[in-house]
């Protein structure tokens, strides 16, 4: 399977087979997490894998009952460590020697990040760049489940604190989104979608 083939074919799964996802199977999911691309690499992306079948349910509670959430036999809880930026001058230097930025980019943006000096907006636009980084490693994992054989969906929809307090996950850290993963149970038709010329512009933005 090649990758447009996995994206044709990837649905959000609501109804899983109760078969187990064997270790070795996550483990190829999250080093496809692992493997994706981040801002300066900072790589900001923390995985929590649950298999407990008693967690799985408190986690449905916490996502408002959402039967997926707690019918699918793994759930990975994908977060988004801002504290990862600490590490920024590292992954700069890193870039630099690998000859992918010029020298002068340490010194144009290391300053901004240091210790004591971050303002609340730039810490709110790490969050958002965290955020997005993240995503992208959780859209890895969604496309390798499809070649797997695998089924996904993306939950959103969930309270934040509950999750925390279920899993022990600290306040600095964010929640992007609960995964269940398993074995499809269904084979949903495509939803609709957008045509081209609805979403794409050339050269400008052209407002309808």
């Amino acid at each position: 399977m090649n990758v447009r083939e996995a994206i044709n074919k990837r649905r959000s799964i609501r109804k899983f087979k109760p078969d187990p996802v064997s270790d070795d199977l996550l483990l190829q999911l999250l080093d496809s997490a692992r493997l994706a691309p981040s801002g300066s690499n900072t790589q900001p992306w923390r995985f929590i894998v649950v298999k407990d079948t008693d967690t799985r349910q408190r986690l449905q509670t916490a996502s408002y009952n959402q039967r997926h959430v707690g019918q699918a036999p793994a759930i990975i809880a994908c977060c988004a460590d801002i504290k990862a930026f600490g590490e920024f001058p590292e992954r700069i230097d890193e870039l630099i020697a690998a000859g992918a930025l010029p020298a002068k980019t340490r010194e144009v943006f290391v300053p901004s990040l240091k210790k004591g000096g971050m303002s609340a907006d730039m810490k709110w636009h790490l969050l958002i760049a965290a955020t997005g980084n993240t995503d992208i490693a959780i859209e890895h994992i969604v496309l390798q489940a499809v070649e797997l054989g695998l089924g996904t969906c993306w939950v959103r929809w969930f309270d934040d604190n509950k999750v925390k307090e279920i899993l022990e996950i600290p306040n600095d850290i964010e929640i992007i989104a609960l995964l269940p993963v398993g074995y499809p149970a269904e084979e949903p038709s495509q939803r609709p979608r957008f045509d081209l010329k609805k979403i794409v512009y050339y050269e400008k933005y052209e407002a309808s």
